[in-house]
């Protein structure tokens, strides 16, 4: 297909003008990086919300490659694969335009050498942050409600132009073991952090499913204001070092005694892939587009 085709359906499906991320993500840029997106992302890109076509390497697409974070490693995976084929003409579509590092709680861009090997290689990248997570049907929340199998579905937790979180009832009440043992399932993870697990004492029914980083006063507020006695999100308990952890630590605490939810986290990378391994692959085969899905190797990493 056609680039400009491709883009086209996915800024309209995606209604990317309406989310305006621009100064979220330069808050999150070094001076370095700023420099290197200045010389490779597209001016329009630049200019405009910072979703959508980031860097314009090819003028066909032939395959999608569908990433949460673009890690070194994940980069290299696609390229090589894009070197097997002969590079004709790839599109990255990412969830996020830095890769993060929990640990250090840093912000990256990747390496100029790997811009360049991407446009060397014609591979092109797409970002798609608040509007995949806020998207009525195809989002992250969503993903995980509906593998979840949770009914009665709401949508809550403002972001940006859109509601990023979902509340609903798995059916008959089950035990806070059988619901973890399921979320282990669906985030293809081999186990549950100790750190990220916190069981109340209550049956699981009611479920808010926070994808990404959530455990915010305004977010439990809203989850227990819409009946749900567990809460589920990529990290509620932050580790690594830094003030960032400190302070994320320190808010925990603060709302512990009060909050009467079970609460797991499944990694943040986990809460944001099922989307993008569950559903995405699907949009753009509609679309008869060739597209995969690539893990990342640790999820807490």
């Amino acid at each position: 297909m056609k680039q400009t085709d491709l883009v086209s359906q996915l800024d309209s499906f995606f209604s990317i003008e309406a989310f305006d991320e621009a100064e979220y993500w330069k808050a999150r840029l070094s001076d370095k990086d700023a420099a290197v997106l200045e010389q490779y992302a597209l001016p329009e890109f630049r200019s405009g919300v910072w979703n959508g076509l980031m860097l314009a390497n090819t003028d066909q697409v032939e395959r999608v490659y569908l990433v949460v974070f673009p890690s070194q490693a994940i980069l290299d995976t696609v390229i090589a694969r894009e070197v097997a084929r002969g590079a004709p003409g790839a599109l990255i579509f990412a969830h996020h335009l830095l890769n993060v590092d929990p640990n250090r709680r840093s912000f990256d861009l990747a390496p100029e050498a790997q811009l360049e090997e991407l446009r060397e290689h014609r591979i092109s990248y797409y970002l798609c942050h608040a509007p995949l997570d806020c998207h009525a049907e195809v989002s992250t929340a969503t993903a995980m409600a509906n593998m979840l199998g949770l009914r009665e579905q709401v949508r809550f937790a403002p972001f940006f132009s859109g509601l990023a979180a979902v509340a609903g009832t798995v059916g008959k009440p089950v035990s806070f073991e059988a619901f973890a043992a399921r979320l282990v399932k669906i985030g293809d993870l081999p186990a549950l952090r100790y750190d990220q697990v916190r069981h109340n004492g209550r049956p699981v029914q009611r479920v808010a499913v926070v994808p990404g980083a959530g455990l915010m006063p305004a977010l439990t507020e809203e989850a227990a204001a819409l009946g749900c006695d567990t809460y589920v999100t990529g990290q509620w308990w932050f580790y690594g070092e830094g003030e960032h952890a400190d302070l994320q630590r320190s808010i925990a605490r603060d709302l512990l005694p009060g909050l009467h939810m079970n609460l797991l986290g499944i990694s943040r990378y986990a809460s944001e892939a099922i989307v993008l391994r569950e559903q995405m692959p699907g949009w753009f085969r509609d679309r008869d587009v060739d597209a995969e899905f690539v893990p990342q190797e640790d999820p807490w990493a």
